[in-house]
């Protein structure tokens, strides 16, 4: 055993110790470039102290210890994407809020309400009934969706799915990339005040532009799409660590001590 650890190099040591690393091959050679320069930094320490250069190798893979406890300790502490998929992640995250932006604010089907909803509340003064023109807005919690539910005649089914389904999907995708790409939002009570916050700007934007109507039970609706997101993340993350843990690191005994 005291052989086969004198032979082995530096840089072998390491391969082992990065081979089955749940992550990019790029980032499997940054792990192991830090990890040849502590390696390094160590055999020049036991050099300088005077052992023989093979000698100081030998020393230093077994002061490292086993290649599997050290693969697994890098596993268990390595983030869900590496940094060379988070880039990824990121302008896809980015280019959710941009869409989201636009079909939110800022596309042609806005602007045409926008103009139907100006004429309509100038109507209205000019009549002399202003308390028509709050009809764009729904302070009520659950008004809107027990409008849904029981008058569903009222309305296609394309409407009830746009209002229903497409205020949960619009802002599902936040509550999962939120806890993805930064830390601080791995936590459910900040997703959930960022979701509600963002929902809350959205529709005030809405109504101070006439761009939309007003309605609480959106914000509603939005907060429980970003809250779904927030879970999908959670399942996925549980996923991942149990893959992770089912991994086995088999210990090479020709770096322990003999």
């Amino acid at each position: 055993m005291r052989e086969v650890s004198k032979r082995m190099k530096l840089e072998e040591y390491a391969e082992r110790v990065v081979n089955r690393l749940p992550c990019s091959k790029w980032e499997k050679q940054d792990v192991k470039d830090e990890l040849m320069d502590h390696l390094r930094s160590m055999k020049c320490e036991l050099v300088e102290e005077g052992y023989e250069e093979q000698q100081a190798v030998s020393l230093t893979i077994q002061r490292f210890g086993p290649t599997g406890a050290i693969s697994r300790e890098l596993s268990e502490s390595m983030p869900l994407i590496d940094k060379y998929f988070r880039k990824w992640f990121m302008t896809l995250f980015f280019l959710y809020v941009a869409i989201s932006s636009y079909l939110l604010l800022l596309s042609p089907d806005r602007f045409r309400r926008r103009a139907f909803t100006v004429e309509w509340k100038q109507r209205m003064i000019e009549y002399g009934v202003p308390q028509y023109t709050h009809l764009f807005q729904n302070t009520k919690p659950f008004q809107t969706l027990v409008d849904y539910v029981f008058h569903y005649d009222h309305y296609s089914f394309g409407t009830v799915m746009y209002n229903l389904i497409g205020n949960i999907l619009i802002f599902l995708p936040l509550g999962l990339f939120l806890p993805l790409l930064f830390l601080s939002f791995q936590n459910m009570h900040r997703v959930f005040f960022l979701t509600l916050s963002a929902s809350l700007i959205i529709e005030a934007l809405q109504l101070l532009l006439a761009l939309g109507s007003f309605d609480v039970d959106d914000l509603l609706l939005n907060v429980i799409g970003g809250l779904i997101g927030y879970g999908m993340f959670r399942l996925g993350a549980a996923m991942i660590h149990r893959r992770r843990k089912s991994i086995r690191f088999d210990d090479d005994l020709s770096a322990t001590p003999s």
